[in-house]
């Protein structure tokens, strides 16, 4: 009564092989220059990006964005330092504050015991 249809669909590819990915991994070749040292860029020599911008003028937008993160990154990081450093000082300098307010206090208690005498 019924048929079996031959399937009509292909069968899906079969995934690459972990030897397969580590050879095209060998084939692969970045295609931009080598790390050349370059002046930072600023916001006054950053390029416009338009639909028409060259891939130089992307790169440089990104090579900037990124130094510009790490500058930022760099400077919390600083902070966050200079932060606890000063926190640390604050203790410290209450730690000997209440150190001089208790020899005040014993030294007035020692002048007004020898002034009753």
């Amino acid at each position: 009564m019924f048929r079996k249809a031959k399937p009509t669909i292909a069968p899906l590819p079969k995934p690459p092989t972990e030897a397969q990915m580590l050879e095209d991994l060998q084939l692969f070749h970045e295609t931009r220059a080598a790390a050349t040292p370059q002046p930072p860029i600023s916001e006054q020599n950053l390029p416009t990006l338009t639909e028409e911008s060259s891939i130089d003028d992307w790169w440089k937008v990104y090579d900037a964005s990124v130094q510009q993160h790490e500058q930022y990154f760099d400077h919390k990081t600083n902070a966050q330092e200079l932060k606890q450093t000063l926190q640390e000082m604050r203790s410290d300098l209450q730690a000997v504050c209440d150190k001089i307010m208790a020899e005040i206090e014993q030294d007035l208690s020692r002048l007004s015991a020898t002034m009753s005498e």
